[in-house]
């Protein structure tokens, strides 16, 4: 009989003495981000070479002491079934989390109630599923970790026009790892800097002089990319009713001045956590994990526009899995999914930091190159087909990809530019596959014509 607590014991227990406290940690995600699994828990095999697949390390710790050694100090989870635990275990676990010292811990339980989603705050959680464990879930719980707890700080941007509220603000965030843009004169600065920089959150004075912070929330709302992105307002105003009517032009909370520090992490850091998740929901591709079709269009469109605004250089690359229909009907489609992750993991683990990533649909990707020129985005291509087939999905399986690439001109919009990379992809194909093909935009014109 396994040593667990009763429900009722559970719940009475909780207090607010026991909300886990942690500070913002960040780690490198990427290849090689290591997940350990608590020895007592019972996982099939395909959940393992998911994880794997998904360009994690896989450790088993026998014992709770163990999570505080120092070849684990930069796990990025830690996945517990509590269905495995005893009070012990459990109760250590749970000062773990208290203490600050705990992973972000993966949960999973065959009961699902209020006692164990709170046993499983308590030590830390950030996620909860249930058994029969869907193996995909679980890695889409670790990819949004590694996206969650990165090495990408935390933007905050802060629009006030006191120099000593400036000065506390910028002073607190940062020494707690946030990177803060500061606006005094936002009639002369926002859109300027909204125009290049999509922060994390908005820190915004309700008055300041010559323009009002409920019109400025207001105008911020109407651009499609800061539409989600939390807002606080600071200001000496104490009226309540004034307070609501400046939540209701879309902030997210309200905070009087002089505030405190930590009351200030506390609503700075939470909304910024549950905005990251919000967002990852809306522009992720549940099976791939990159930004889906909408998304990685519109952040096409965004550069195309700073490639003309600013005379940017920009490659474009439309990539396609070869043969693989033949792949889903020859091994099935669980190893066509599986193809899929394993080639959106290569993409993310070899591409460069800045290079945007999506999946377009199907077994087409597409690849955004920001400040680069067309011989360096044929590289990196290239190692990226290198890396492929040093590193195939299985023994019995091996796939190629083929890619057209384009390089954006003036005047182009963002339409008539993946035009061109279709064009050049199909190029590729006819040409044998397995292969990355250029097509200038003079000979693109040359063939619509």
């Amino acid at each position: 009989m396994k040593d667990r607590p009763k429900k009722s014991d559970v719940i009475a227990g909780f207090r607010d003495a026991n909300l886990v406290q942690r500070s913002i940690r960040y780690f490198d995600g990427g290849s090689g981000a290591m997940v350990l699994i608590f020895a007592s828990s019972s996982f099939d095999e395909r959940l393992y070479r998911m994880i794997e697949e998904a360009g994690f390390q896989v450790k088993i710790v026998e014992s709770v002491s163990h999570l505080l050694t120092h070849d684990n100090a930069n796990a990025c989870a830690l996945i517990v079934n509590l269905d495995t635990l005893n009070e012990k275990q459990r109760t250590r676990m749970e000062q773990l989390a208290r203490q600050g010292n705990s992973l972000p811990v993966i949960a999973i339980s065959s009961e699902y109630g209020l006692a164990e989603r709170l046993i499983a705050i308590r030590m830390g959680a950030t996620a909860f599923i249930e058994t029969p464990v869907n193996c995909e879930d679980v890695v889409k719980e670790l990819v949004a970790l590694t996206e969650r707890f990165s090495s990408d700080p935390y933007q905050v941007l802060v629009i006030d026009d006191q120099p000593s509220v400036m000065t506390f603000l910028k002073s607190t965030l940062e020494h707690h790892g946030f990177v803060v843009h500061g606006i005094t004169d936002p009639a002369q600065q926002l859109m300027t800097f909204l125009q290049q920089h999509t922060p994390d959150l908005i820190l915004l004075d309700l008055y300041m002089p010559g323009i009002n912070g409920q019109e400025l929330a207001g105008v911020i709302r109407q651009l499609d990319n800061l539409i989600s992105v939390p807002m606080i307002f600071l200001s000496n105003e104490l009226s309540s009713d004034v307070q609501i009517r400046a939540m209701c032009t879309g902030a997210d909370a309200f905070l009087t001045k002089p505030v405190e520090e930590k009351a200030l992490l506390y609503a700075v850091e939470s909304r910024i956590r549950r905005g990251r998740e919000v967002r990852n929901l809306v522009t992720r591709d549940p099976l791939s994990s990159l930004l889906n079709r909408r998304e990685i269009l519109r952040r096409l469109d965004e550069e195309v526009v700073r490639c003309q605004r600013y005379g940017n250089r920009l490659c474009l690359a439309l990539l396609d899995l070869d043969h693989f229909k033949r792949v889903n009907d020859e091994f099935g489609h669980e190893m066509g999914d599986r193809v899929i992750r394993h080639f959106s993991m290569l993409l993310r683990d070899n591409l460069r930091e800045g290079d945007i990533i999506g999946r377009q649909g199907g077994e087409e990707f597409l690849v955004v190159f920001p400040e680069t020129v067309l011989p360096v985005a044929i590289s990196v291509m290239e190692r990226l087909a290198t890396k492929l087939d040093a590193n195939p999905v299985a023994e019995h399986l091996r796939y190629t990809f083929s890619a057209g690439l384009v390089r954006a001109l003036p005047g182009i919009p963002a339409e008539r530019l993946l035009h061109s990379a279709d064009m050049a992809l199909y190029q590729a194909k006819s040409e044998g596959r397995n292969r990355i093909t250029c097509v200038s935009e003079e000979q693109a014109a040359r063939s619509r014509a």
